[in-house]
């Protein structure tokens, strides 16, 4: 419990990190090398896969070289795409850190690498394994397959929609995994009564990242009190700054030193305890495309279409402030949750406000807000209802008395040029 958000932290560095799975290939490479030797010393290989001493360290080395120079090759490819995404889409980035094939491609190449240089380095002239010699050529022609498919892989990745496409993937791998067990929404009227006891504060500044809700309803529940949140996943936080109320019995001040265990915290936001994090992603993709550097309002057309999918799954969830309660039914928790009305202005404001003037911006997004009137339930209606009526207003502002004003306030899934639309 007391290791819980330090071991958070730790795996969100690791699984973002360009160094640790690359690190790891260079030494599993090392150590696969040295079991090929021990293995090719108790077996016995077909006379075809026998190698004179010479010619088996020249296709070693062969192998060390290529594969070092496909490896340069991809770290400094990649360098540059974070270089282009750190400018279009700097939210991103942490989420391109992850990209699990960029690693495995990387952390390949560096094996093989590794596995080459170990059998050239701890063998002699005539001690090199041809068992060895064999893997490391299989080893270079799985690279440059490897190689080949990561560009086709790096080029597709480069495309706006490619980072939408992305970005909604895994906020749906989010949302499926979101454990909720325990939790049920409530109202401002059941928040814990009365005064807190005590009021816990941030010892460091930072960004929430998440927090484990089970160790913080199991300590509520130890020392007989109720807490209540102050923070929420995404917020920034100031050291001295509140993050946990007390209610009830107020335990001894020592005590409350696992709460500061139990709320993750780090320089930036996740995604993987933070559902708005994708939504302002793709938020902030559509707004940098209508600015009037980029000007490039169907690729805003492009985010909202994902935009959409996100606000159909968050609203079909429980949203709100959230209680957890222990195993005997007893309150212990209470943490502050976004409303759909909050997910919803997230989504809308901006691009209806950077959009005002675009056709095929205002057509798309009433075109999704009347969609997401049909499909999500009733209780979610008047919130889509209110960003039409905003809608119209902007509409109003921006088209009033102009030429196009009859065509953008058409609902148009394609923006300009749907079937059936004017």
């Amino acid at each position: 419990m007391m290791l819980w958000a330090k071991f958070f932290r730790i795996r969100q560095n690791l699984v973002g990190s360009l160094w640790f799975f690359p690190l790891l290939g260079l030494v599993v490479g090392g150590l696969l090398a040295l079991v090929v030797r021990e293995v090719d010393a108790v077996i016995t290989l077909p006379s075809a896969w026998e190698f004179e001493a010479s010619a088996a360290q020249e296709l070693l080395t062969i192998v060390v070289e290529v594969a070092g120079v496909l490896a340069g090759f991809v770290v400094a490819v990649s360098v540059v795409v974070l270089e282009l995404h750190a400018d279009s889409f700097p939210r991103y980035l942490r989420l391109l850190y992850r990209d699990r094939f960029h690693l495995a491609v990387v952390t390949f190449i560096l094996g093989t690498v590794s596995f080459a240089f170990t059998l050239l380095a701890f063998g002699g002239s005539a001690e090199i394994p041809p068992l060895g010699v064999a893997i490391s050529g299989l080893f270079l022609i799985v690279s440059f397959v490897l190689f080949v498919v990561f560009l086709n892989h790096l080029v597709h990745q480069l495309r706006p929609v490619a980072v939408a496409a992305d970005v909604t993937k895994t906020a749906r791998k989010l949302m499926a995994a979101r454990d909720q067990s325990g939790g049920s929404v409530v109202t401002k009227e059941e928040s814990p009564p009365g005064e807190p006891t005590l009021v816990i504060q941030a010892q460091r500044s930072g960004s929430v990242q998440a927090l484990n809700e089970a160790a913080l309803v199991r300590w509520a529940s130890q020392h007989g009190c109720q807490l209540r949140s102050k923070v929420a996943a995404g917020d920034y936080i100031i050291a001295g700054q509140p993050v946990m109320e007390v209610f009830g019995t107020r335990p001894p001040g020592d005590s409350t030193t696992p709460i500061h265990a139990m709320v993750a915290m780090g320089i930036e936001r996740t995604i993987e305890r933070d559902p708005a994090f994708p939504v302002r992603i793709l938020v902030d993709s559509a707004a940098r495309a209508l600015s009037s550097a980029i000007n490039d309002p169907t690729t805003a057309v492009q985010m909202l279409d994902y935009l959409e999918e996100l606000l159909r799954m968050i609203g079909a969830q429980p949203l709100g402030t959230m209680r957890y309660c222990d195993e005997s039914g007893q309150p212990r928790l209470v943490v502050p949750g976004r409303t759909w009305e909050d997910y919803l202005t997230l989504a809308v404001t901006e691009i209806r406000e950077y959009g005002a003037s675009s056709v095929q911006v205002m057509r798309r997004l009433r075109a999704m807000l009347e969609d997401l009137r049909e499909v999500l339930p009733a209780d979610r209606r008047p919130a889509v209802e209110a960003e039409l009526d905003r809608l119209d207003q902007t509409l109003a502002a921006s088209f009033g008395g102009k030429v196009d004003h009859d065509r953008a306030v058409v609902s148009d899934r394609q923006g300009i040029g749907g079937p059936g639309r004017g």
